[in-house]
């Protein structure tokens, strides 16, 4: 097997333990008289009717899960994403990502209708993912969209960290930070699949339901994802190590980060398979396309560590990078005789924030589509 169709699978692996199917039947149960979520159980009889929320990038993802299990015992709700689809039991609606649009708008509109509607005997499951920034939004009063639109790009493209951005998006939005919970009062629960360094609640979709009286359990992250990954690749090389999964900063500093660990193993082992997750930052400088993954591909491949037997697979685990259809990118030896051949200088493509078309021209992107979850990103070093 290749060394690229291994790292594939490593990713693979990863990412089928943080799928919504994975994520929500591990942690919602129905039997007759009861319904058990996150190992709490809440009396059928106690409740007056259920409703379902879903918003994020597993929006829709989670949404259908919880329906499998729920079913007909689910009484309204909406979800949001942005991917197309339906649900059974609740209305599904498409919005944007990752800039907020008219469709945000919309989307917590619908959300504070149905909020306002439930009573207080109601129950309400809320699922929320990376994503939900952008996919609902209310700007404050004296905020126009178009004007929210201009701070939200200046923003993204400023290379500040997620809990920077989502510090400020709260602060100029009638739903963040707990906000919109405050629509309802019926009780419920929230079911998180984390997207930041540290599993910040108060960060994640920028905190929407914590308003300090409504219980929240993370139920899929970056850990759980390299945990099976570590899993899958251990009985293929000497030594396989989980080494971080807070890796964030800018990409110029985790590239140092990466080489430094990269030699320290490769001195000591013939095989090894070494995991990081987390988030690096990227400041865009000009009109290319790529994201933080690709960049980060980019600056290590510029080192020349890469070798016939280490290649390096980077990748967001969304699949989506930037403004690239892409999620990432594989390093492997021969892409130095192919630079060399087609005349492709890894600098200028940076100058350019253009990692996209440097790695698309070489075939070593690495392009899957949305995956329907979001714990961040991988990066993935083998040495066969």
């Amino acid at each position: 097997m290749s060394n690229k169709k291994i790292l594939t699978e490593i990713y693979n692996h990863a990412l089928q333990a943080v799928k919504a199917d994975t994520i929500v039947h591990n942690n919602i149960a129905l039997d007759e008289k009861d319904l058990t979520i996150c190992n709490t159980t809440y009396p059928l009889k106690k409740i007056n009717k259920l409703y379902l929320f879903s918003v994020g990038k597993a929006g829709l993802g989670m949404a259908k899960a919880a329906e499998n299990i729920l079913g007909s015992l689910i009484q309204g709700g909406v979800a949001i994403s942005h991917q197309e689809g339906q649900c059974s039991f609740i209305e599904h609606h498409t919005s944007t990502h990752p800039l907020v649009s008219q469709k945000s708008i919309e989307g917590a509109d619908k959300l504070i209708e149905t909020m306002q509607t439930m009573g207080q005997d109601d129950f309400f499951i809320f699922c929320l993912s990376g994503g939900a920034s952008a996919m609902i939004e209310k700007p404050i009063d004296g905020i126009s969209l178009e004007n929210f639109q201009k701070i939200s790009s200046a923003l993204l493209g400023s290379g500040i960290d997620i809990q920077t951005l989502n510090s400020v998006r709260k602060a100029i939005s009638q739903i963040k930070g707990g906000k919109l919970a405050n629509y309802t009062k019926a009780k419920g629960v929230v079911l998180v699949l984390s997207d930041v360094i540290g599993d910040d609640l108060t960060t994640i979709g920028s905190a929407p339901m914590m308003n300090g009286k409504i219980p929240h359990h993370i139920i899929g992250n970056n850990a759980i994802a390299l945990k099976e990954a570590k899993k899958y690749i251990k009985p293929k090389v000497e030594k396989v190590k989980i080494v971080t999964n807070t890796l964030n900063g800018p990409s110029k500093e985790a590239v140092k980060y990466l080489v430094k660990k990269m030699k320290e193993y490769d001195k000591k082992y013939g095989s090894f398979c070494l995991l990081f997750g987390g988030e690096t930052t990227t400041e865009v400088k000009g009109t290319g396309q790529g994201g933080r993954n690709q960049e980060l591909a980019l600056r290590l491949l510029d080192k020349g560590l890469v070798s016939d037997k280490i290649s390096i697979l980077i990748a967001g685990s969304d699949g989506i990078d930037g403004n690239s259809p892409a999620t990432g990118a594989f390093l492997e030896s021969k892409l130095y005789k192919k630079m060399k051949t087609k005349g492709l200088d890894p600098k200028t493509y940076l100058k350019n924030s253009d990692s996209y078309t440097f790695f698309k021209a070489l075939d070593s992107d690495f392009t899957i589509g949305a995956t329907g979850t979001n714990v961040m990103d991988f990066m993935i070093i083998l040495k066969k």
